[in-house]
């Protein structure tokens, strides 16, 4: 079963205020940067189902295959209990999905909810170049005279 962040409801992101509070650590970032790395699955699905036999797998986790905090933990110079409390972190925010395969819980980053956040971001910097140029204008009318 995927899990749901907590505090939203399906298909809801979290609070962006959430999502930067959780990228306010530069450890998260790194775990979202070695998650949004991670290699798809190989292969192609079986028909009808998915490339993962658990039917706790998210319905497109053909796509990926998601790591564990174990091998997070492998590939940052952070032990495994502190990786899973910065994946908790995370998936709370909403920036994180986690289901259960056999006895492992994989995770993976949410493309979907970090690109949503970039657009939030690139808005307000769109609206600021806008200001600032309109600032230069008024600069360049007031030296001209």
């Amino acid at each position: 079963m995927v899990t749901t962040p907590a505090g939203t409801a399906a298909g809801n992101p979290a609070p962006p205020v959430a999502a930067f509070a959780a990228l306010g650590d530069e450890t998260r970032w790194a775990v979202l940067e070695a998650l949004a790395g991670a290699d798809p699955v190989g292969g192609t699905a079986p028909a009808g189902g998915t490339a993962l036999a658990d039917s706790t797998a998210p319905a497109d986790a053909d796509d990926r295959a998601g790591l564990t905090a174990s091998a997070l933990a492998a590939r940052l110079p952070v032990t495994r209990q502190a990786i899973a409390k910065h994946l908790a972190v995370l998936e709370a925010a909403g920036l994180v999905e986690s289901w259960v395969v056999g006895r492992e819980r994989r995770y993976r980053a949410l493309g979907a909810e970090l690109t949503a956040l970039g657009r939030r971001l690139e808005r307000i910097g769109d609206a600021w170049e806008a200001r600032l140029g309109r600032i230069a204008g008024i600069a360049e009318q007031l030296e001209r005279g």
